[in-house]
């Protein structure tokens, strides 16, 4: 039996180049967690989210993925959409 998906990846991580590519993404990998349990949270879907906000499914598909990160305007319309708040944090 092969290797599960997270165990590859628990296992890519070791590589130095593989590391560093996902750290430098981890953070669109986040906001795109985030986006997404809030639209699950409220029970919508990216239609419904996306018609509340007055655009398309496939523009809140694109937030969602995380990649290009979105504006704060964007960030907000959806946040709205979603009954949500938005709350901004720089850690160290």
């Amino acid at each position: 039996m092969g290797k599960s998906l997270h165990e590859k990846h628990l296992e890519l991580l070791k590589e130095p180049v593989y590391s560093q590519e996902y750290n430098q993404q981890e953070q669109e990998f986040s906001f795109a967690r985030v986006l997404i349990q809030a639209r699950i949270r409220s029970g919508l879907t990216q239609k419904e989210v996306a018609e509340r906000m007055g655009t398309t499914q496939s523009v809140i598909a694109r937030m969602e993925s995380g990649k290009p990160l979105p504006s704060l305007r964007s960030i907000q319309r959806y946040a709205h959409a979603t009954g949500s708040k938005v709350r901004i944090s720089l850690e160290a």
